[in-house]
């Protein structure tokens, strides 16, 4: 009887564990392009906050996810360049929001719903499930994000640095960890 009650134990405990649920911080980065051969700039953010609900399910797991990134809090490995993105990119956006508003298993791709400067862009991105990671890749245009002045500010600023080409285009990428 003991061992049937056990048994029975293990099966309740184990039914009410999530498939999905957060197992570390959300890992966030960004590659913006400069120069004519379009070479990668990459980075991330050092404040990233990130709400997401335990779930036996992968697409309501990644639905419920709430994300706020400080954009002035822009980190790519070189002080000086972290000055001019946030300076004139960011100058007026202080936060960048996302949610995800679909996910499609069949095809590996979700819908990230990104609102910067007050702006909120639909961006399909795919992903990959692999070793209790979801990693989701995609791009942004800035300019999208009602952005032109901000980004015209950046081009100018970091000319001598770009050979006078920079790109609105930026590779976005987000990993999950999950147990």
């Amino acid at each position: 009887m003991k061992k049937i009650w056990l048994g029975l134990v293990a099966i309740v405990l184990a039914s009410s564990l999530s498939a999905y649920e957060l197992n570390g911080a959300l890992g966030v980065k960004w590659t913006g392009f400069k120069l004519a051969s379009k070479v990668g700039v990459s980075g991330g953010f050092n404040s990233v906050d990130l709400e997401i609900k335990p779930s036996d399910s992968l697409a309501q797991f990644l639905k419920s996810a709430k994300v706020s990134i400080d954009a002035t809090s822009l980190e790519s490995n070189d002080k000086g360049r972290n000055e001019n993105i946030v300076s004139t990119l960011f100058a007026n956006t202080k936060e960048i929001k996302a949610t995800i508003s679909s996910v499609d298993e069949s095809t590996k791709t979700l819908i990230l719903d990104v609102n910067m400067n007050g702006v909120s862009v639909p961006t399909k991105m795919s992903y990959v499930v692999d070793s209790g990671k979801i990693v989701a890749n995609g791009s942004i245009d800035i300019l999208d994000f009602d952005m032109k002045d901000p980004f015209l500010a950046f081009a100018k600023k970091c000319a001598s640095f770009h050979e006078g080409v920079s790109y609105s285009d930026v590779n976005i990428e987000f990993i999950i960890s999950y147990k």
